[in-house]
């Protein structure tokens, strides 16, 4: 058995698909199935299925007052499903927008925008007894993408705004972080100095989702270039960085980076692209993983009880390259029940921290 029974999963709403949510029977199907949820996915707004996605996953941002009206929904709904003891849920959602335009007055807009949901949440709370909390999602090439802007965010624009509005009492305990390991290596951020310097911070985690960047080893000699194209696709964004000696030269998406020439095969290459977390390369030997990040992360986050809610997300199996991909629903189902059994033999006690 993967996990206890009925089975925690994280679930998401498109807003289509909230808006026709008839609660009472979500409840009865969810029991049938024999699974549970503690957190939703409120990052994608939208369909997030359709054939391409791109950008427009960032669509609405936290200015946009649509944003506020779709989290404020997730929240009512997850209080509803919150099973008979479990009064914390988490919903985690985009780091305010796309950082192209994005300027101090859009920061303070979305402060005000969070700081009235925070008192929602609040309303909610005291209506229901259930804690939910949002956790703002880091994301390579967003407003927040690194933990330097985290900090800044916090500290300057988040907290005042808070002070502001009355609710700096009860700010940590419904807006914080979701810590995705997968979008802080694109970053080559070391997970346990950003997971220290959040914690210094004291900016709470709510969530953290367990995820393995594909990463590109040097090679000078462009040998890989075939096995880094295959990777490219046109439905998701995959945001690249690359380490060079004068800095991390960032492109926004990996076909960029392919086409930019230079030296850059020379140089260390992470990429934006949720590949199976238990998995340490992907055939070819330069095509790797971000493994080793995503456990260190995990260890971390459990030696200091940063969080009670990890969350696997891999939802890039559609678009791997076809020798990677799963041929059909039953092979999927598989992998995934893979990536669930890597992590629970890897921290046997994982599931009773939901």
């Amino acid at each position: 058995m993967v996990g206890p029974t009925p089975f925690p999963m994280g679930l998401w709403f498109s807003q289509a698909v909230l808006d026709e949510i008839i609660l009472p029977e979500l409840v009865r199907d969810l029991s049938s199935w024999g699974v549970s949820t503690f957190t939703l996915n409120a990052f994608p707004q939208a369909d997030f299925h359709q054939p391409i996605v791109k950008k427009k996953v960032y669509l609405p941002d936290w200015t946009d007052p649509a944003r506020f009206q779709y989290t404020r929904r997730c929240a009512e709904v997850l209080a509803a499903l919150l099973p008979e003891g479990r009064d914390f849920g988490s919903i985690s959602s985009l780091p305010l927008g796309w950082r192209e335009g994005w300027s101090r007055t859009q920061d303070e807009i979305a402060a005000s925008a969070l700081m009235e949901l925070v008192r929602f949440l609040r309303v909610l709370f005291d209506r229901t007894g259930k804690t939910i909390a949002l956790a703002l999602e880091p994301e390579p090439g967003c407003a927040l993408e690194r933990t330097p802007q985290v900090l800044e965010f916090w500290n300057k624009v988040l907290r005042p705004a808070a002070s502001r509005a009355g609710v700096s009492n009860f700010l940590d305990a419904h807006l914080g972080l979701c810590y995705d390991t997968c979008h802080q290596a694109v970053q080559f951020e070391d997970p346990v100095e950003t997971l220290e310097s959040l914690r210094q911070a004291e900016i709470p985690i709510h969530k953290m989702q367990l995820s393995s960047a594909l990463e590109f080893t040097p090679d000078p000699g462009g040998k890989s270039l075939p096995a880094r194209r295959q990777f490219c696709e046109p439905k998701f964004l995959h945001q690249t960085r690359i380490k060079t000696t004068q800095g991390i030269k960032s492109f926004d998406d990996l076909p960029d980076a392919l086409d930019a020439g230079g030296d850059f095969l020379s140089h260390p290459w992470r990429v934006h692209y949720h590949v199976p977390i238990h998995s340490e390369n992907l055939g070819a030997g330069s095509v790797r993983t971000t493994r080793a990040d995503m456990l260190r992360a995990l260890d971390y986050a459990l030696q200091q009880k940063l969080t009670s809610h990890f969350e696997v997300e891999t939802y890039t199996w559609s678009v791997l390259p076809e020798s990677l991909r799963p041929e059909n629903d039953e092979a999927l189902a598989l992998c995934l029940s893979r990536e669930l059994m890597f992590i629970k033999e890897k921290f046997p006690g994982i599931f009773s921290h939901v």
